[in-house]
């Protein structure tokens, strides 16, 4: 026959097994929680796109001008002697109809008179220009003779009244000059620009007006 089991044998055993499903059930209270993987979605976004930078525009040479200014003259210092129509060989105006005169209205500073009076003598083919005074006479009237250095070609003349009662200030009431072929038919406005150029170039005189 077989044995029957004690009722104690089975209570110690249900309170056994009690125990270990109760000490499992602690250990699973106390375990800290694993966490979860969050899956993150990363939403797509669009890049601000920015202009390319362009490069800077470089200039283009297209042409080249060839520009002739008109040297200064190094040394415009006033002659310690007075320069006459005999230092140079020199022709006066041609016989013709274009040689022309017209009034002109500029005036002249005492330093500026002196240094007309005083005229220009060339040292150097650079110079290009002979200038030379005749006066003044008595009642004050000058005038000064403009000739190109290389050929003696006369080109201009001045008509200074000079105020010899007072400082020594004066004026230009007129030009002559040449408008032959000589000089390629220059008119009065070209005349008059060659003539203050030319005494600012050469004889340091700028001739505070405008050439008409």
């Amino acid at each position: 026959m077989l044995a029957l089991e004690q009722p104690q044998s089975l209570v110690k055993r249900s309170t056994s097994i009690w125990r270990r499903l109760s000490r499992r059930e602690r250990e699973r209270e106390h375990r800290p929680p694993v966490p979860e993987k969050v899956e993150v979605v990363h939403k797509l976004q669009r890049r601000r796109t920015e202009p390319a930078k362009q490069k800077p525009n470089r200039p283009v040479i297209a042409h080249l001008q060839r520009v002739e200014v008109p040297r200064k003259h190094p040394e415009t210092k006033v002659n310690a002697k007075r320069v006459v129509a005999a230092d140079m060989r020199t022709t006066p105006f041609p016989p013709s109809s274009q040689i022309r005169t017209v009034s002109w209205n500029v005036f002249l500073t005492p330093e500026q008179v002196y240094r007309l009076v005083m005229g220009f003598c060339p040292q150097e083919m650079e110079d290009k220009w002979f200038i030379y005074s005749e006066g003044p006479d008595q009642s004050g009237k000058l005038k000064v003779h403009f000739h190109r250095s290389w050929t003696g070609l006369k080109i201009a003349e001045l008509f200074v009244v000079i105020d010899l009662k007072g400082e020594g200030a004066g004026k230009i009431v007129g030009i002559k000059w040449n408008g032959t072929e000589q000089t390629n038919g220059m008119d009065e406005e070209e005349a008059k620009y060659m003539v203050s150029t030319t005494c600012s170039w050469v004889l340091g005189v700028s001739l505070e007006t405008m050439w008409i």
